[in-house]
């Protein structure tokens, strides 16, 4: 007889369970399910039991029937792509028949199964609205908000993506079997895994204002997208395209939104930084495709993957997996290609060269993390050197001077922001007279504003506490005078105090746990110094700014708070 009340594990999430063996809901998140917490005497029945989750708003499409009258979808999507970063041209066929095995699903229920099993949990978590309305909310969300620091995807083939979950568009496609490549149907899986990877990125970072209760939806979709990324996976690494690094990297970053551990990260991450370099994306030459669009992609997401990694470089958090010294080659790669298109989808919103503008701001970005990388790893090196007897003192002294010249040119990195990231809300340089599109682009040079200015001050603080390690704080012009460090200190973390209080919240919480490790490591640092130094005064100025940074992660929610609040206790 078939079980009526819910399943323990929907219970405790208090979402709707259809009381299976074992339900949709578990099979999709991998849980265990078990009916063994004894069902209440008094209340409603397990039927009723049902906390429906109520997406803000219904999107309206903002292009009259744009979202109606989208090309076949395999059109958004490049073609087949071999080791060597060469294109495959397809044959004079309508499904030209590949070189290589057809892509194995095992059984191709297995894809639909997955398919159905997202679509009823999400729909049985939204009040109005559908899953198609979630995904392109999400979509809308991700250009405002992601894509002035992540410009990795093009949006117009997410709204593709997303006419997938149409009510009337039952997924047929996935019973062609086996899934060679040019099939439709593989274009498709991509499309499911690429969108689906898209929303649980986005709900893992975004605040209930914008998309009621995103954490819960955040998880079906991660769990939706890994699981349809294992069913073509050997496949996806052995003729990787745009999609295969994409995918990867917003699993990883949801992954570690979801989480709260760097760790969570690193499969998926590394995988895509080394597709990357297998596709010799650091090779001007190697990034040529059919179209323009994918080496537009191909472009955008390698110069994402080697942020991340000077990232890691700069904040010492993983080994490092992308650097020049392991390219097979030089780094050749240009910012932009001779031809670009637009990667914004045609809107009133994206007038006055948003996108170009975006771009600057990214490349700036890039070149922050780059700069303060290298002075990090070469201080370390120098140090090294040293203690190994393998540089002359006069050698010493030189590279010192160098690394001066070097922390001078980061120094300035910030003065070269453009006028409309010195001050977003500025009247000066207006697009248009329209109020919305005007507020709609201050929040999206916020965002990058805000992401770009936690970054500088976050690695100017990373590099003056590397000089103190290493005894070298001539670099920043000091002297032997730990006072004048505490100082330093101070002024650094009350310009990454004052940007923090100046910024719209939300643009610093769709910066997600990346944001929040910045903020940790600030207070890290300072409480370090709360410890250490012996003036009382630079002692309370210190622990003021904890103060002001615990509330700050109190807010963003994140466990990080519980870490510093006990040791400033102390």
């Amino acid at each position: 007889m078939p079980n009526v009340r819910a399943c323990d594990a929907c219970k405790r999430r208090k979402v709707r369970c259809d009381a299976g063996s074992p339900c949709a809901n578990c099979r999709i998140s991998q849980l265990r399910c078990e009916y063994r917490i004894a069902p209440r005497k008094r209340g409603r029945k397990a039927k009723e039991q049902v906390t429906g989750i109520e997406i803000a708003g219904t999107l309206e499409p903002t292009q009259g029937e744009s979202h109606n009258s989208l090309l076949p979808l395999e059109n958004h999507f490049p073609t087949r792509t071999c080791f060597n970063g060469q294109p495959e041209q397809p044959s004079s066929g309508s499904h030209p028949q590949p070189e290589s095995p057809p892509v194995n699903l095992g059984q191709t229920h297995h894809a639909r199964e997955i398919y159905v099993q997202l679509v009823a949990l999400v729909n049985s978590m939204t009040i109005s609205g559908s899953i198609e309305n979630v995904i392109n909310i999400c979509i809308d969300l991700f250009a405002q908000y992601i894509f002035p620091n992540s410009p990795v995807a093009h949006q117009p083939t997410l709204r593709a993506a997303a006419s997938l979950f149409r009510e009337a568009n039952h997924p047929n496609w996935m019973d062609m079997s086996p899934f060679s490549e040019g099939n439709p149907a593989l274009y498709k899986i991509k499309a499911f895994t690429l969108i689906t990877a898209l929303c649980a990125f986005v709900a893992s970072i975004v605040p209930d204002s914008l998309l009621h209760q995103p954490r819960a939806l955040s998880q079906p979709f991660l769990q939706s997208s890994k699981a349809m990324l294992r069913t073509y996976e050997e496949h996806d690494l052995e003729y990787p395209d745009s999609t295969s690094l994409t995918i990867r990297m917003w699993l990883s970053a949801a992954s570690q939104n979801t989480t709260g551990k760097p760790g969570a990260t690193w499969n998926y991450q590394g995988e895509a930084v080394m597709l990357a370099q297998r596709l010799r994306l650091y090779d001007e030459l190697a990034v040529a495709r059919d179209t323009v669009l994918e080496s537009q992609l191909l472009r955008a997401i390698f110069w994402a993957l080697y942020l991340s990694e000077m990232a890691t470089a700069a904040l010492e958090n993983r080994p490092v997996m992308m650097h020049e010294l392991l390219f097979d080659g030089e780094l050749t790669l240009l910012e932009h290609g001779e031809h670009e298109e637009p990667l914004l989808e045609e809107s009133k919103f994206n007038q006055g060269h948003l996108q170009s503008r975006l771009a600057m701001g990214f490349q700036l970005k890039r070149r922050i993390w780059s700069s303060a990388a290298d002075l990090v790893v070469d201080i370390k090196s120098l140090k090294r050197r040293q203690k190994q007897g393998r540089v002359a003192e006069a050698d010493a002294r030189l590279e010192v001077a160098n690394f001066m010249d070097a922390y001078l040119d980061f120094a300035g990195l910030l003065d070269s922001l453009p006028p409309w990231l010195r001050d977003p809300d500025s009247p000066v340089d207006l697009v248009c007279d329209d109020k919305e599109v005007v507020e709609y682009q201050k929040t999206c040079f916020w965002s990058q504003r805000s992401n770009i200015t936690n970054v500088f001050y976050c690695t100017s603080l990373v590099i003056l506490q590397k000089c103190i390690e290493n005894n070298v704080p001539s670099i920043m012009g000091l002297d032997d005078n730990p006072l004048s460090w505490a100082a330093r200190k101070l002024e650094i973390v009350q310009n990454f105090l004052q940007e923090l209080q100046r910024v719209p919240f939300v643009c610093l919480k769709v910066q997600g746990e990346a944001g929040v490790e910045r903020v940790r490591r600030v207070g890290s640092l300072l409480l370090e110094m709360v410890h250490n130094i012996g003036k009382q005064s630079i002692k309370e100025r210190a622990k003021s700014h904890v103060t002001q940074l615990l509330s700050i992660l109190a807010k963003l929610d994140s466990k990080a708070c519980d870490e510093l609040d006990e040791v400033v206790a102390m």
